[in-house]
């Protein structure tokens, strides 16, 4: 993530700075820059001419907001946080302004509330940028602050009483995974190993919470840290890694429904264990699904959609190995009837990802073979023709025969021969 440092900056996208130019401030109606030069920005969900405002209204806007929020609810509201026309959250620079924003609002009007300032804190840290020396530093002043909150919190008897019931005990751990998260990222030997502390303390938290979710995350992020140390890449179980993943979609979209970011995030990661794990149809139709949603709620240029659209892109290229050259390619389309498969490449793995070298090449089909997880369809099967047209993935391949794991609920996995299998560059 980047962000600015100073107020010479444009918080908005180029589809959106010129839209500015045409539109005004939602709350003050100006529709120039305001009287600190900031011009107008807006980093939500909204289109068209609406949802622009200056920072420094958004600001007013939600400490308004925040003082009649606490008196009725003793919650500040979301105002710092989501945007209220288009009910989306704020994302990049404006989310970074703003949470700031946010922080020093409660610690000049409502710092004795702790859990309030302790949540103010932690949406804090997770826009800060550990590659940034200002971000860095702040985040290091946080997780003080935040640690010395929760002490202090441990001494008032009352709390000590609930610390449980009260939801205490939730924000006490949420706190030391955040802490544990801010120094793994830093990645100093001497950071990882505060990293390891935090997480395993919250650990013990979750579990005595009962909160699964959260105590594998941080698991898992031992793990990683653990793996650091120790200077070797970090196994993963492939099956293990999918239940988890599945989990958190799950968990996420239960919570806060399948539009929101972070569920759409989720996704992704799903998809991604699905891929991993050859499950190339179903990571395919989740993509496309997720990249839908996010596309129809929040836009084609937020964030959510961005990704989910270039994750969409890299699973659909249909990796072949071409068994004439020993090389992976990149399969394009059939021609010559499905007797030939266009390909391109050869794909090479490299610091910058794969780097395509435009070689095109029209190879018959029996040299064409595809990777693992590809989609294909069964086709002109005499025996079991109740398979053909059948949609599934590739899995093993022995002796020019693949074993295809269908689609259809129902459907055994079954053994076919390559010459049966066409590849489904786009599914129905």
């Amino acid at each position: 993530m980047t962000h600015p440092m100073s107020v010479e900056v444009n918080m908005c996208t180029n589809n959106a700075a010129d839209e500015a130019s045409s539109s005004c401030c939602w709350l003050c109606l100006g529709d120039g820059p305001d009287a600190s030069g900031m011009p107008l920005t807006r980093n939500c969900s909204c289109r068209g001419s609406s949802g622009f405002a200056h920072l420094s209204c958004i600001i007013r806007y939600a400490e308004i907001d925040g003082r009649n929020s606490f008196q009725s609810t003793g919650n500040i509201g979301a105002a710092f946080q989501e945007c209220p026309n288009c009910k989306q959250e704020f994302q990049n620079d404006l989310r970074y302004h703003l949470e700031r924003a946010r922080v020093s609002f409660i610690e000049k009007e409502f710092s004795n509330d702790h859990m309030v300032h302790l949540r103010a804190l932690i949406h804090r840290m997770r826009v800060l940028d550990v590659k940034s020396d200002v971000d860095k530093a702040e985040g290091d002043q946080i997780c003080f602050k935040m640690v010395s909150i929760i002490d202090e919190m441990k001494g008032h008897p009352s709390m000590q009483r609930d610390w449980k019931s009260g939801g205490f005990m939730k924000m006490e751990a949420v706190v030391l995974y955040v802490v544990g998260l801010f120094h793994m990222n830093i990645g100093s030997e001497e950071n990882l190993q505060g990293a390891l502390d935090y997480f395993r303390r919250a650990v013990d938290l979750f579990t005595l919470l009962g909160d699964e979710i959260n105590m594998m995350t941080a698991k898992k992020n031992i793990s990683k840290v653990e793996a650091k140390l120790h200077g070797v890449e970090m196994y993963y179980d492939e099956g293990s890694n999918l239940k988890f993943s599945q989990k958190q979609y799950n968990y996420w979209f239960e919570k806060l429904g399948e539009h929101h970011p972070i569920t759409i995030r989720r996704g992704e990661l799903y998809a991604h264990a699905l891929y991993c794990s050859n499950q190339g149809v179903a990571a395919e139709r989740l993509l496309t699904k997720l990249a839908a949603i996010s596309r129809q709620v929040h836009g084609p240029t937020h964030n959510s959609t961005l990704s989910a659209t270039s994750a969409l892109k890299d699973i659909k290229e249909r990796r072949v190995f071409i068994d004439s050259r020993k090389e992976w390619f990149h399969a394009l389309r059939y021609e010559n009837d499905g007797l030939s498969c266009v390909v391109k490449g050869p794909v090479v793995e490299s610091a910058h990802g794969y780097e395509d070298h435009m070689l095109t090449l029209s190879l018959p089909i029996a040299d064409v073979l595809p990777a693992p997880g590809t989609p294909v369809v069964c086709h002109g099967l005499s025996e079991r023709a109740h398979l053909n047209g059948k949609i599934g993935d590739t899995q093993g391949f022995n002796g020019g025969q693949f074993e295809v794991h269908f689609e259809e609920a129902g459907l055994e996995p079954a053994i076919i021969k390559h010459e049966n299998l066409r590849i489904v560059f786009e599914l129905p």
